[in-house]
């Protein structure tokens, strides 16, 4: 890649990561108020689970355990997966800590209206961005899923559910765990490759976050939203279906033609993503999904992945997931008054 392309990645991605985040915050007092406003035994018991998988002794627990087991049967992989495991936690741990201390941003149970300061500060409560059990797992996930590509799933999915944790559980606004997320995944990500490659690494690695950033704006946008009934919405609206009906249209051309992931595959994931943007009603997620689009196409995304086809029975699910996906984001238009 030209020196001028990875600039252009580095500086768009992160552009886009400030903005999504500032966006997001202005809804984060209204889900505090959401959650404050439930109380359901279900949700505690699930914040007190997500809490305990995210600590960091569970998380130093988990990546010994890969270490003594790859000793025991001679296994370098799964020895180097538990070393590379902790040496991310403490990375992302050290990051976080000088983050937290120098935003000073409160924790929502000391937030009582939507508008405080920022500012360094050693004060406890007031360290809430970013998120530390977030970024530790997403850092120890992100070395995981190098080591362990067939169960990314299940690392970043337990990740993601630490996050969702914090937040449910009132310890996080939702832009502290995706701030943590986003660090912790690219300190993990390039802490399990090559250091002397570290730049190339992050240049590859600022875009991927991207999609859980736009995934979060569209559903918190349509959280706190209505509908709108006006002719540009409604155009909008009926366009996106369009957009994602002719992604799918393109996905399932590729499978009929047995061809593999390539500039096609993201050419149609750059649809169905501007499709589903669009459903949203909302201008800026528009425009910021399409910029990350760009940057993908930018950091010659296509030209990394494996030449594989997709086949028939996973092709149907990721576009009934896709489905399901657009009604859920539907249903959640206008839930908040």
């Amino acid at each position: 890649m030209s020196r001028i392309k990875a600039l252009s990645v580095v500086f768009l991605s992160g552009g886009i990561v400030f903005f999504c985040l500032y966006q997001l915050s202005q809804l984060d007092f209204q889900t505090v108020l959401l959650l404050r406003s439930l109380h359901e035994p279900v949700v505690s018991r699930l914040a007190y689970l997500g809490n305990r998988l995210g600590d960091g002794l569970t998380l130093v627990l988990l990546c010994l355990g890969l270490w003594g087991v790859g000793y025991l049967l001679k296994n370098k992989v799964w020895q180097r997966a538990g070393i590379d495991g902790i040496l991310a936690h403490a990375l992302a741990g050290v990051a976080v800590q000088i983050l937290k201390h120098l935003i000073g941003r409160p924790r929502p149970r000391w937030t009582h209206q939507d508008a405080f300061e920022y500012g360094p500060s050693w004060q406890g409560g007031l360290d809430a961005f970013p998120s530390g059990h977030a970024a530790a797992s997403f850092a120890v996930a992100a070395v995981l899923a190098r080591y362990f590509p067939a169960w990314r799933g299940l690392w970043y999915g337990s990740a993601l559910f630490v996050g969702m944790a914090r937040v449910a559980g009132g310890s996080h606004f939702p832009t502290d765990v995706l701030g943590g997320a986003v660090l912790g995944f690219l300190i993990g990500y390039i802490w399990a490759r090559a250091l002397k490659d570290w730049q190339e690494n992050a240049v590859q690695a600022l875009p991927l976050p991207l999609p859980l950033l736009i995934g979060g704006c569209a559903i918190f946008s349509n959280i706190f939203s209505h509908p709108v009934s006006d002719g540009v919405a409604i155009g909008t609206f009926w366009g996106g279906l369009l957009l994602l009906v002719a992604g799918i249209a393109l996905r399932w051309r590729m499978v009929w033609q047995g061809s593999g992931p390539g500039h096609r595959t993201l050419l149609a994931n750059s649809v169905i993503a501007l499709g589903l943007a669009a459903t949203t009603q909302a201008l800026w997620v528009v425009v910021v999904t399409l910029l990350v689009c760009v940057v993908w196409w930018l950091n010659d995304y296509p030209d990394r992945q494996a030449v594989k086809s997709s086949g028939w029975l996973r092709e149907a699910w990721f576009t009934s997931v896709l489905v399901i996906g657009l009604v859920m984001l539907q249903g959640l238009h206008g839930l908040v008054p």
